[in-house]
């Protein structure tokens, strides 16, 4: 595999029959969440882990999408296409878990911890200098995998969002004037932190590992 840099596997002692999907967000690594993963592995959880290389280093937009098709297609060789399935994403994790509600309509489950519209990161000088590719450009590229699809494509789902209040990384009002849009379609619930981005990933996934279990319980 190319951008599925590992596959961790956790097998729980006493198991509840229910699957989690857990994708890392960029940079991050499977070791990193071994606190969360104690959790749900005591709660009963099977879950299979992913961690990804640094899809963006190369600034190729081109990457991301393979990403999506390399997970989907991992999904699909594991049969983990099932409405059952409940999927967490952090961040870029979060993004290719609305892909893959989008491509299936069996998935219908998913806990995304902060993310918004992935073509606004790239600063205006890295878009000039190293993607050598304009905003508009790169926004058209990610149309298809962005969480901004049209929401009418992702129909009848059941997510929950964590997004920070305020932040550098993303844009909190931009993504709920997006979510407003998509709660037309979907059952869609949002959970405001405190901090930005990476606190909330790190408060959410290190410091404070069970606050997750609620939230699952809620997709169920």
């Amino acid at each position: 595999m190319q951008y599925i840099r590992s596959i961790k596997r956790v097998i729980p002692k006493v198991p509840t029959g229910k699957t989690i999907l857990y994708m890392h967000g960029y940079g991050g690594f499977n070791w990193q969440a071994k606190r969360q993963l104690k959790v749900l592995r005591e709660a009963g959880y099977s879950i299979i882990a992913l961690d990804f290389t640094y899809v963006l280093r190369a600034h190729n937009p081109q990457e991301l999408i393979d990403l999506m098709d390399e997970v989907d297609t991992f999904m699909q060789n594991e049969k983990l296409i099932d409405k059952e399935l409940l999927i967490v994403g952090i961040s870029l994790g979060g993004l290719v878990g609305y892909n893959m509600l989008r491509r299936h309509k069996e998935l219908t489950k998913l806990l995304v911890i902060t993310g918004g519209n992935i073509s606004l990161l790239p600063s205006k000088k890295s878009l000039k200098k190293k993607w050598k590719i304009t905003r508009e450009q790169l926004a058209d590229r990610w149309h298809e995998i962005n969480m901004y699809t049209p929401a009418g494509r992702l129909k009848d789902k059941h997510i929950i969002m964590m997004l920070p209040v305020r932040d550098k990384v993303i844009n909190p009002n931009e993504v709920l004037a997006e979510l407003d849009i998509q709660k037309q379609y979907n059952n869609i619930k949002l959970l405001m932190t405190k901090g930005g981005h990476y606190r909330t990933v790190i408060t959410s996934t290190i410091i404070k590992p069970r606050i997750i279990l609620k939230l699952l319980k809620e997709l169920n």
